[in-house]
């Protein structure tokens, strides 16, 4: 028979969800949850943030495909936007490119001036792999290529400039590789991501120690603990799932649609094949199946 503590354990929501990452890392007052994590990935110090965008629309968690992200700002010239990406990575890194080029913009209209515009860094946590690349954090940059040697010039240089600008850099996790190829240095970001990723040994552990991670775990049991929490984030994977299914079965009606109109066009070519080559159309024929001649 379950004890009374068991009977009342709480299923922990995944932090991998987009609702609940949102809901965790851009909180009013959790600015040092965030903090920890960004130190963790961007490996640099961070003296100041701000969260632009603290609230959740209402009118977005209706939305099948809203994205929750969460825009901040740190040290006073950093922009940032953060993402945990759950499923849906059609066109991610144009869509990426997207992210970088409205926050880019936006900083713009506010200074005014281009040499005032703020570096501007988009990092993405997905659970799908999405890079053909053997990293689960990969770092991308603005990079020159390679010249070509019908293009060279000779200046001098002793050392070219690699990159064109090192204004905008994308931080691409993907939670399917760490987990495949096990932590092995047990950093600040392997403990994240572990947590991140719902491992409940590490969750145990980090509860004994002292730190952000600790209070995120305990926020998060907070809101796992909460139904209203619990509805929302419930209705939401509801909505993805209904959005899968949608596209799962407009692929399969477009593969069948696709097969028979194959089939009518198919026919259609055997049929004038048959006639060049006056071959007779009869049953015979068909049960026989005479390829497609060509010319």
């Amino acid at each position: 028979m379950k004890n009374k503590k068991e009977k009342n354990k709480v299923d922990i929501l995944p932090l991998s969800n987009d609702y609940v990452f949102k809901r965790i890392f851009s909180k009013g007052g959790n600015e040092r949850i965030l903090k920890s994590l960004l130190e963790a990935i961007l490996e640099i110090k961070i003296q100041k943030i701000e969260i632009k965008n603290p609230e959740i629309p209402k009118e977005s968690l209706k939305e099948k495909l809203s994205i929750l992200d969460i825009k901040a700002e740190i040290n006073d010239n950093i922009m940032l936007d953060i993402e945990m990406q759950v499923g849906n990575t059609t066109a991610i890194d144009k869509r990426l490119v997207v992210y970088s080029s409205k926050l880019v913009a936006g900083d713009i209209k506010v200074s005014e001036k281009y040499p005032d515009a703020k570096n501007t860094i988009v990092i993405c946590i997905t659970t799908d792999n999405i890079l053909k690349r053997n990293a689960y954090l990969s770092i991308a940059k603005l990079k020159f290529e390679k010249t070509q040697e019908k293009r060279y010039a000779e200046m001098g240089y002793e050392k070219e400039d690699e990159y064109l600008t090192d204004m905008i850099s994308y931080y691409i996790i993907e939670l399917t590789k760490f987990k495949e190829n096990k932590p092995r240095t047990g950093d600040l970001l392997e403990k994240w991501l572990l947590v991140i990723g719902g491992d409940e040994e590490m969750m145990k552990k980090c509860k004994k120690e002292e730190g952000e991670i600790k209070e995120a775990i305990e926020q998060l049991e907070e809101m796992s603990a909460d139904e209203k929490e619990r509805e929302i984030y419930e209705i939401r994977e509801r909505s993805r799932l209904v959005y899968n299914t949608e596209m799962y079965e407009a692929r399969r009606k477009g593969l069948e649609e696709g097969e028979e109109r194959g089939k009518r066009i198919g026919e259609k070519i055997r049929r004038r094949t048959w006639e060049k080559y006056n071959i007779p159309i009869d049953v015979d024929t068909i049960e026989k199946g005479y390829p497609i001649l060509c010319a």
